[in-house]
C-alpha cells in the first residue's frame, strides 16, 4: 500500500494532465456510436444532403446561421453522411477544448489552471451531452473559446498570427450561432476599448479593420437574418417557463442529461450551481483583497453575463424568449475558464479535489444515464418496423412533430407530408427534409396520397381518424412506439384504400 501511495505521489501534474486528456476524450466519445435522431438532429441531417446554395437558401428560413450546415455538408460528401460520422465530427471540437487546457491555458495561466480547464472540458456534465449532438453547439463553443483566448493573447503580444486566429475565430463564432454573434461582438468591443486605453495604435487599426471585414462578411446574411427574426417572433418558438427556465439557465452546466417536464429534476444541480457561484464570489472577494491579478477572469465573467443580459434585452424587445439553456453552451468555455482560474489559485488541495470530484460524479452519472437511453433497443424499433414494411410509392404523413421528423428524414425517397394544422410558417425551412417533403395546413393533400399511407400520429392526441375520415381509407394496422432517446412516444398507423 505504501509503495502505491509513493507511486501516486511521484506522478507529476503534467502526467495527470495528459491522463485526463486521454481519458476525457474517450469519455465524451463513448456516447457517439448510435444512429438515433431527435428533431433538431434530423433537421441537420436533412439539410446536409442539400447543395451549399440550397443550404444558404433553406437555412435562411431556419433560426440559426448556416456555417455548421456547410461544414456538415462537407462531412456528408466525405463520408456519405452516416449518423456516426456526424456524431464523431461533433466530438472533435470538444476534444480540442480538452487539449486547449494543455496547449494554451497551461502556457498562459499556469499548470494547475490548465489541468482544471481540461478536466472541466471533459467531465462537466453537459460537455459529453453536446459533444455528440448533430448540431452546431460543440463547434460554436470552440470558436468562442479560441476567440476569447486570442483576445487575451493580443493584450500581451500583438503579432500577425494572433490577429489571424482572432479574426477567423470571430467570424466562425458569428456564423455558427447567434449567441456566438453576441459573444464575438462583445469581445471585439472590449478588446477595442482596451487597446484605446493602452494607446496601441497598431492594435486599434487592426481591430477596426477586422470589425469592418467581419461586417462586410456578414452583410450577405442580413436578409436571411431578418427572415429568421420574423420566424422566431411568429410564436411557435421556445417559451419562458417559471421556475423551470431560470433553473435551467442557472444549472445547465451541472444538469447535463436531465429529462424532466417540470423543475424537480433540476433541484440538485441548481443547488450545487448556487453553491459553486457562492464559492466563486467568496474566492474572488478574497483575491481582490489580496490584490491578485484577476483581469482575465473578470473579463471572461463580464462577457459571459453580458451575453445573457443581451439575450434578456432581445427577449424583452422581441416579446419572444431566446433564453434557452442549451444556447448557453456556446459561451460555456468562458464559464469553464472562470472556474478554472479561481480554482487554479486555490492552495487548499482538499477544496479543489472536492469540487472536481462532485463535478466528475455528476458527469459520470449523467453520461451513464445518457448512454443507457442512447443505446436502448426501443430507439431502433420504429425505424426497423418501417424499414421492414414501407414500400416504394407509399406515402408518409405525420402530425407528431418530433417522431414524425425523425421518420421523414430517414424515408426521404417517399412522398412525405407534415400536417401542420397550427400553420407555423415553416414551409420553406422544412424543405431541408428532402425534395419529396411538403408542409400542409389543410386536409386536401390527402387526395394526392398513394393507396398506402403510413401515418405517424401523436399517441396522446390522435388526429389520424379526423384527417382521413371520408377519404376512402381503411385502418390496416396500428402500433405504438416509445423511445428512450429524447422520450418520443408516437403511433404508426397503416391506412390503405
Amino acid at each position: 500500500m505504501e509503495k502505491i501511495k509513493e507511486k501516486i505521489k511521484s506522478i507529476t501534474l503534467k502526467q495527470w494532465h495528459i491522463a485526463v486528456i486521454v481519458i476525457g476524450i474517450i469519455f465524451v466519445l463513448l456516447g457517439a456510436f448510435h444512429s438515433n435522431l431527435w428533431f433538431d438532429e434530423s433537421y441537420s441531417v436533412g439539410l446536409a444532403r442539400h447543395t451549399f446554395g440550397e443550404i444558404w437558401s433553406i437555412g435562411g428560413h431556419d433560426v440559426h446561421p448556416i456555417l455548421y450546415y456547410w461544414m456538415l455538408r462537407i462531412v456528408y460528401l466525405m463520408t456519405g453522411g452516416t449518423i456516426m460520422a456526424y456524431r464523431i465530427f461533433s466530438v472533435i471540437p470538444i476534444a480540442i477544448m480538452i487539449i486547449l487546457g494543455y496547449t494554451h491555458i497551461r502556457k498562459d495561466f499556469g499548470e494547475k489552471t490548465g489541468f482544471i480547464f481540461s478536466f472541466l472540458s471533459a467531465f462537466l456534465p453537459e460537455m459529453a451531452q453536446y459533444a455528440i449532438e448533430i448540431r452546431m453547439y460543440s463547434w460554436a463553443i470552440l470558436a468562442v473559446t479560441i476567440l476569447a483566448l486570442y483576445a487575451y493573447r493580443l493584450t500581451k503580444e500583438d503579432n500577425t498570427k494572433n490577429w489571424i486566429i482572432f479574426g477567423l475565430s470571430s467570424l466562425a463564432s458569428i456564423y455558427l450561432h447567434y449567441y456566438g454573434l453576441m459573444a464575438a461582438g462583445l469581445i471585439n468591443v472590449f478588446l477595442l476599448i482596451y487597446l484605446i486605453v493602452k494607446k496601441r495604435k497598431k492594435g486599434i487599426i487592426f481591430i477596426i479593420s477586422f470589425g469592418i471585414l467581419q461586417s462586410l462578411a456578414y452583410l450577405p446574411w442580413l436578409v436571411n437574418f431578418a427572415t429568421q427574426l420574423s420566424n422566431v417572433s411568429s410564436g411557435y418558438w421556445i417559451g419562458f417557463s417559471f421556475p423551470k427556465t431560470p433553473m435551467e439557465l442557472l444549472s445547465s452546466q451541472l444538469a447535463g442529461y436531465v429529462k424532466t417536464s417540470d423543475y424537480t429534476g433540476l433541484i440538485v444541480p441548481t443547488v450545487l450551481a448556487l453553491e459553486l457561484y457562492a464559492y466563486m464570489i467568496y474566492k474572488t472577494y478574497k483575491y481582490v483583497k489580496a490584490k491578485e491579478d484577476l483581469n482575465s477572469f473578470k473579463w471572461s465573467v463580464i462577457v459571459y453575463f453580458a451575453v445573457i443580459l443581451a439575450a434578456i434585452v432581445i427577449t424583452a424587445l422581441m416579446k419572444t424568449s431566446i433564453l434557452y439553456y442549451r444556447y448557453l453552451f456556446v459561451i460555456t468555455g468562458l464559464y469553464i475558464f472562470a472556474v478554472s482560474f479561481i480554482l487554479g489559485k486555490e492552495e487548499n488541495r482538499i477544496e479543489i479535489v472536492a469540487i472536481l470530484s462532485v463535478i466528475a460524479i455528476l458527469g459520470v452519472y449523467n453520461n451513464i444515464v445518457m448512454m443507457k437511453d442512447n443505446y436502448d433497443y426501443s430507439n431502433q424499433e420504429p425505424i426497423k418496423y418501417l424499414n421492414e414494411n414501407v414500400k416504394e410509392g407509399d406515402t408518409i404523413v405525420y402530425a407528431d412533430f418530433g417522431g414524425g421528423s425523425v421518420v421523414a428524414v430517414q424515408f426521404a425517397d417517399n412522398q412525405v407530408y407534415f400536417y401542420n394544422a397550427d400553420n407555423w410558417g415553416v414551409e420553406e425551412a422544412y424543405k431541408a427534409f428532402g425534395p419529396n417533403y411538403e408542409v400542409k395546413v389543410t386536409k386536401d393533400f390527402i387526395d394526392n396520397c398513394s393507396n398506402r399511407v403510413w401515418f405517424v400520429d401523436n399517441i396522446y392526441n390522435s388526429v389520424a381518424d379526423e384527417i382521413f375520415e371520408g377519404k376512402g381509407y381503411n385502418k390496416v394496422s396500428e402500433k405504438d412506439f416509445s423511445t428512450k432517446y429524447h422520450d418520443y412516444s408516437y403511433k404508426i398507423v397503416l391506412l390503405e384504400k
